[in-house]
């Protein structure tokens, strides 16, 4: 259900195939080709600390800058604004193409925004990009109806992945998500102001809000000891599985018909 730690691995590896890793493979779609390297091109190979001229390139370098460009050029046209390089996958017996981009005006966020560009089985490009303000307003949602439950804001809710079918946040009526919205919600409560009891009162409260709100997913609450719930972040929270901080755990997952797969 988490795949933050490999999502990390991910962003770490995607460095270094840009020298060296998988093969070239084919994937259905019609690349560009071109003898010459733009400045863009020129800008993020210089990045990296690789040639800049293009005859320096191995092959495979040539066909990765060149391919790293058209996709995150698409994800520019798409969405009419600007997204920043953060990686790069090459085609491999066990990978898929994939570039990692995030949205400028957003901001990387730990990772959180990473937006990835693949090719489909029909040759075209297709991403995962999900419309920052719809799951701005969603977290803020869920945010303030955990705290509004314990009556505190000793209480996170971080949104580990989001997916959302809505293009705009005007598309959304009355908070009706209409099945459309996928989320990963991991939700911390400091056993300052909870104890096991109401934490599982709470569990279940959130299931029935995310049903009511026409939203499925997944959804962990835990309660925690010995930790500043103010210094939980996207980018640390995973260090707050560890046994030290949690007193209480229960993690379940929302189907789209509504019903609740309850973790152990």
């Amino acid at each position: 259900m988490y795949d933050h730690a490999k999502r990390a691995v991910a962003l770490i590896l995607t460095l270094v195939c840009l020298t060296s890793c998988g093969k070239t493979g084919t994937s259905g779609h019609k690349w560009q080709n071109s003898d010459t390297l733009n400045e863009w091109q020129i800008n993020l190979l210089e990045a990296q600390g690789l040639p800049t001229d293009i005859e320096k390139l191995t092959p495979m370098q040539k066909l990765s800058i060149q391919h790293i460009y058209e996709m995150i050029t698409y994800l520019n046209d798409k969405y009419d604004e600007e997204f920043v390089y953060a990686g790069y996958i090459q085609p491999g017996l066990m990978d898929e193409e994939t570039l990692l981009a995030y949205p400028k005006q957003y901001g990387a966020d730990g990772g959180r925004n990473t937006v990835e560009v693949t090719v489909g089985d029909d040759g075209d490009f297709k991403d995962n990009y999900s419309n920052m303000g719809v799951r701005n307003y969603y977290e803020q949602l869920i945010n303030d109806f955990a705290q509004n439950f314990f009556g505190s804001s000793e209480v996170k809710v971080i949104t580990q992945y989001f997916e959302s079918e809505f293009n705009d946040l005007n598309e959304i009526k009355n908070d009706d998500f209409e099945k459309k919205v996928s989320a990963t919600n991991l939700i911390f409560v400091s056993n300052k102001i909870s104890s096991k009891e109401k934490l599982r009162v709470f569990f279940e409260s959130v299931l029935n809000w995310m049903t009511l709100h026409n939203i499925y997913g997944d959804v962990r609450t835990t309660l925690i000891k010995n930790a500043n719930i103010a210094e939980i972040f996207f980018s640390n929270y995973g260090d707050f599985y560890e046994s030290e901080y949690i007193e209480d755990d229960h993690i379940a997952v929302v189907q789209k018909n509504g019903e609740f797969i309850i973790g152990k």
